[in-house]
């Protein structure tokens, strides 16, 4: 029978664990604080962004939204960037995901002016760099998401084979430095994977990061593998994620629904790592 994740108990339990530790922060005077960057109104974005900023106050963590038009230049947005982080004390930043088309170009560059010691989502080079070396106090929140899954379920990692199904900034890099870190055997695919299922078929475990909608179908799973997906898009106002779930959950021993699987969790562990940015200053 298979298992499907319930990732907003899983996400509730870390969000119980944090709301004792920032209980304990505010008795020694320290209080976590998260800022968001929020530029453009992709619909999507703010959503996410709400949801994060409930969690937060749920869990007594300060949280400060910033929003800027789609107009705004990089110039602008890393004068604004570097502002923000000189007037705010700070345990954590993110710039929200994907930003206006007009900055797609200079998403690195901007996520770079983000403070190390604050950034969050791990996404600048030097914090992205310490996650590839086993060196980050910080988890990447969507990878970190999908390892706790798998811990969660007491899915042992070692020997299997693993399909990585995307190799963006948010997921498949980070993802892929840190399974470099345990004993499996693991292949990561993007556009240019001919054949794919050749390798989803040969996979214990898939992983999907892509964010578009069927990217992995029934015909590309084998019996009782487990199925991560991480991925989301929105089609006529509906959320998918990268797998058929429909026809894949039948096949499959463990699977991750979207909405309510990864996404959850991600936003815990985006908080989980605003709390240790605040521990780690004491």
């Amino acid at each position: 029978m298979v298992t499907i994740v319930d990732g907003k108990a899983i996400a509730q339990d870390i969000l119980e664990d944090l709301k004792g530790r920032v209980q304990k922060l505010k008795a020694q005077n320290k209080q976590p604080a998260l800022a968001v960057v929020l530029v453009g109104d992709d619909k999507p974005s703010h959503t996410y962004v709400t949801k994060k900023q409930e969690s937060a106050k749920d869990i007594g963590i300060d949280f400060f939204r910033f929003e800027f038009p789609a107009s705004v230049s990089k110039d602008e947005l890393i004068a604004e960037v570097e502002k923000i982080q000189a007037e705010k004390n700070l345990s954590g930043m993110i710039i929200q995901l994907p930003v206006p088309e007009g900055l797609w170009n200079d998403t690195r560059e901007i996520v770079n002016h983000i403070n190390l010691d604050i950034d969050v989502d791990c996404l600048s080079y030097p914090a992205l760099g310490k996650v590839l070396m086993g060196k980050s106090p910080f988890v990447p929140p969507t990878p970190g998401a999908i390892m706790h899954i798998l811990k969660y379920h007491q899915v042992s990692l070692d020997g299997k084979n693993i399909c990585l199904v995307g190799r963006g900034d948010l997921i498949g890099k980070p993802l892929a430095g840190m399974l470099l870190n345990e004993k499996v055997a693991f292949s990561v695919h993007g556009r240019s994977t001919k054949n794919l299922a050749d390798f989803t078929l040969a996979a214990d475990i898939i992983i999907t990061g892509v964010g578009k909608k069927d990217v992995v179908t029934s015909d590309m799973v084998s019996e009782g593998a487990m199925i991560i997906d991480a991925g989301v898009t929105f089609v006529d106002g509906k959320m998918y994620g990268d797998v058929d779930f429909a026809g894949v959950k039948d096949k499959a021993s463990l699977i991750t629904p979207v909405p309510g699987g990864v996404g959850p969790i991600t936003v815990a562990k985006l908080l989980e790592n605003t709390v240790i940015s605040c521990e780690l200053r004491l």
